[in-house]
Order: structure tokens, then C-alpha cells, then sequence
């Protein structure tokens, strides 16, 4: 069983509490802390990413721990928790100093510009554990933020 320094037990944890949890270990930069909140078997994806197990979430850390690495998420509103899944509205604030992989393998060079992205994540728990995470949030706008693309007002 899983236990970081001042955090509550993952194992027994509903959705809501590994939102929490996700979050506290994604900030503290503890990789085995974050991956301890996820099933072997689980799935994670966002706008052009989708990873299978802890393969996967691994190189979901890498994508934006290496391009970010000063990131930290920010919190605004959670959801649920009295069943298997659960919400989360928050935003990851960083600067871009590292090569940030795309979906396709390419990278894109570090722009230096600072990011304030907002995201909404779904995340579906089974025995304690993170079965399945669903990450959303405006790619028009993260890459307006890294200088990349012309904002458009629609």
C-alpha cells in the first residue's frame, strides 16, 4: 500500500480524493506518487495523446514535466466522488523551457513564454485506483499561449 509523507492512503480512495491526490503528487513532483494512484491497467488521455498503463502514464508525466518544468496545477473546482468517477476544472501554469513532444513525435522547441491553460479532466476510479482519465482543454489556445498560433476570436 501507497503512502506519501502527509497524504491519506490511496488504497480505499474515492474519485474525488485521487483527484486530490493526483494533484498534490503532480505538484511535489512525485512520479511514484502519481503513479501509485493509477491501475496497472488504466488509460489516460488528452487532446492527441492516448497511453495504456503505467507506460502510458509515464510518458504523459515526461510530455509536460520535460516542456514544463516549473509547471504546477492549479485547482479551481472538483465534482463527485460519491461514485467511480469524478471532475476536475483547474489549469496548468508553467514556462515553456523544454521540448514539448507532440502526438506525431515531433517536438516543439522551447518559446520561453509562460502558459496558463485551462483543462477539464475526467477521471474514473476501480479499487482505489485511477482505472481511466479523460483530460480536455483548448489546444487553439495553449499553442496561442506558446506564441505559435494567431488567436482567433470566434
Amino acid at each position: 500500500m501507497f503512502r506519501a509523507p502527509g497524504l491519506p492512503t490511496v488504497a480505499g480512495m474515492d474519485a474525488l480524493q485521487l483527484i486530490e491526490q493526483t494533484t498534490t503528487t503532480w505538484n511535489n513532483r512525485d512520479r511514484d506518487g502519481y503513479f501509485a494512484c493509477y491501475a496497472e491497467d488504466c488509460e489516460i488521455t488528452a487532446p492527441g495523446f492516448v497511453g495504456k498503463g503505467h507506460q502510458g502514464v509515464a510518458e504523459f508525466w515526461s510530455a509536460y514535466m520535460d516542456a514544463f518544468p516549473d509547471n504546477r496545477i492549479v485547482l479551481a473546482t472538483t465534482v463527485g466522488g460519491q461514485s467511480d468517477t469524478a471532475a476536475e476544472e483547474g489549469s496548468l501554469e508553467g514556462t515553456h523551457t523544454g521540448p514539448l513532444t507532440g502526438a506525431d513525435g515531433s517536438t516543439i522547441a522551447p518559446t520561453g513564454n509562460r502558459v496558463d491553460s485551462r483543462f477539464v479532466g475526467f477521471h474514473t476510479e476501480r479499487d482505489g485506483k485511477i482505472s481511466s482519465t479523460r483530460f480536455y482543454f483548448d489546444q487553439l489556445d495553449f499553442l496561442g499561449q506558446l506564441g505559435l498560433a494567431a488567436g482567433v476570436a470566434l
